[in-house]
């Protein structure tokens, strides 16, 4: 069978040095430059991204849409209607691909089965890497692992589209993304669901491998934990039927101390807007002071992002773009493929 055409789509946001070091990633691969194209989705961005990538001179085509920034689901369906690949290769913008990662993707397809590719997307980091990037970079590594056992059967919710290849003519015949999630999380989940509700095999790419250069720091990333708890509502109320396999339905699980604390802390969020800011400067004093069990500072604190998220989404149905509360002073940052 003849090798497929590929189209790689790159969403982004603000982050034009990242989207350079992608496009110059994809330019050593080891595969015909006059097979593949780049599609540049830009959503919103003010920083030269589009005209540092129309002036980026490479061996394959590239092109560059814009558009308002309507979040990622919204950037990466604008690069499906132009993509003119076989395949669709979607890359986060904080990946940089090996010499062998779009060859990997390619021959997934060469099969008459309609599958989606989940590519491995470990996070750079070394002894020099801020905490927060070490301690994120543990736990997708282990992710990964879980991902190539053998006989292992990708789920939903095991994919995030950071790095992901389907044909196109699959996913235009699922519609694409839900442009409904604006803002950050589950709209990979939703996607995946759907694909696999028609038939469509999910299986992990150990060899379509992307380095991811994980950049947020942890504020940033909490920002990024209430959104995603309110995506969770949403993604709940459109699909009932997947709630008890979704964190969604956790809530009354782990640690009896850190459940009651837990339910104070949300408590108390009600009476002032202050306590987000309050959990994040804990966690930046913990940094500072090298505190031993930082892993734990992270995953409660993760934890009560994400459920403070929820809360504020089930009440009165808050809009998951609406106001911030206080404390969350960082950019909002969008690279990073999505946690499970």
């Amino acid at each position: 069978m003849p090798r497929r055409t590929v189209t790689i789509i790159i969403p982004t946001f603000q982050r034009r040095e990242s989207v350079l070091r992608l496009l110059a990633s994809l330019s050593n691969q080891d595969f015909p430059p006059t097979a593949f194209d780049v599609v540049v989705a830009v959503d919103g961005s003010t920083d030269g991204t589009v005209e540092a990538v129309r002036a980026f001179a490479g061996p394959y085509g590239v092109s560059v849409l814009e558009g308002p920034n309507r979040g990622r689901a919204g950037a990466c369906n604008a690069g499906i209607r132009a993509a003119s690949g076989d395949v669709i290769v979607l890359l986060d913008d904080d990946m940089e691909a090996v010499p062998g990662f779009l060859a990997a993707h390619a021959r997934a397809h060469e099969s008459s089965g309609r599958r989606a590719v989940v590519g491995a997307a470990p996070i750079v980091s070394s002894a020099e890497s801020p905490p927060f990037v070490r301690y994120m970079a543990a736990g997708f590594r282990s992710r990964l692992a879980r991902l190539g056992e053998p006989g292992y059967r990708l789920r939903f919710r095991d994919a995030y589209t950071g790095n992901f290849s389907v044909r196109r003519d699959v996913i235009q015949s699922v519609g694409g993304f839900d442009e409904t999630f604006r803002a950050y999380g589950h709209e990979d989940y939703e996607l995946a669901l759907r694909l696999q509700s028609a038939g469509v095999e999910l299986v992990f790419g150990p060899h379509a491998l992307a380095w991811q250069h994980y950049e947020k720091t942890f504020a940033a990333f909490a920002r990024d934990g209430v959104a995603r708890g309110r995506t969770a509502v949403l993604f709940a109320d459109k699909h009932p039927e997947v709630v008890e396999s979704i964190k969604l339905s956790e809530y009354g699980q782990g640690p009896l101390k850190w459940r009651v604390l837990r339910g104070l802390l949300l408590r108390l969020s009600l009476v002032t807007d202050r306590v987000p800011g309050w959990i994040i400067a804990a966690v930046g004093a913990a940094e500072r002071r090298g505190a031993t069990r930082l892993d734990r500072w992270y995953r409660y604190a993760i934890d009560f992002f994400y459920w403070y998220g929820v809360r504020e989404a089930r009440r009165g149905g808050a809009p998951v773009r609406g106001r911030e509360p206080a404390g969350f002073t960082a950019p909002s940052t969008r690279p990073g493929v999505r946690d499970a």
